[in-house]
């Protein structure tokens, strides 16, 4: 019995060897679509921000570091996260927002520390063109993000007042 049953088993295994091999799938025709055009950029208007606080809310929406092209703007061309965070931040003294050289130019500053720790966003009322300029007295720092968007700040960035 178990001669037989062993004789069995290799002769299904010596078939299963020599039968042809089963035909590849046919491939079926499908339709690609085509990738969806993106839409066009809508240009924010910033201008109800003039004359406001950075970080209040005001009746037409979210406050201005809340903004999200605003925030958008600094993340793309401020690539240190602490310095992003603070510049976004809501613990902050800060000055109304004011148009210098064509842009928006929103300050803020440690609170009771201003002069040795300030920074500064200034951006197109389209939400176009951003720059940040951050100034940190105590470890000397003093530059512009994008890196020569303006002369580096000697004295602390710039308020619009």
């Amino acid at each position: 019995m178990r001669a037989t049953l062993l004789s069995l088993t290799l002769g299904l295994s010596l078939a299963a060897c020599q039968r042809a091999p089963e035909p590849a799938p046919m491939p079926t025709a499908t339709t690609v679509s085509p990738t969806p055009t993106p839409p066009a950029r809508v240009a924010a208007d910033l201008t109800r921000y003039i004359g406001e606080y950075p970080t209040e809310d005001n009746d037409a929406g979210p406050s201005f570091l809340r903004q999200p092209v605003v925030r958008t703007a600094v993340a793309r061309i401020v690539p240190d996260a602490a310095v992003r965070d603070l510049v976004l931040g809501s613990d902050v003294t800060a000055t109304p927002i004011a148009v210098v050289e064509g842009k928006l130019l929103a300050f803020g500053c440690e609170p009771h520390n201003c002069g040795p720790h300030n920074w500064a966003i200034a951006i197109r009322e389209d939400g176009t063109d951003p720059a940040v300029c951050y100034y940190d007295q105590d470890r000397r720092i003093a530059r512009w993000y994008p890196e020569n968007a303006a002369r580096a700040p000697t004295n602390g960035c710039p308020s619009g007042e």
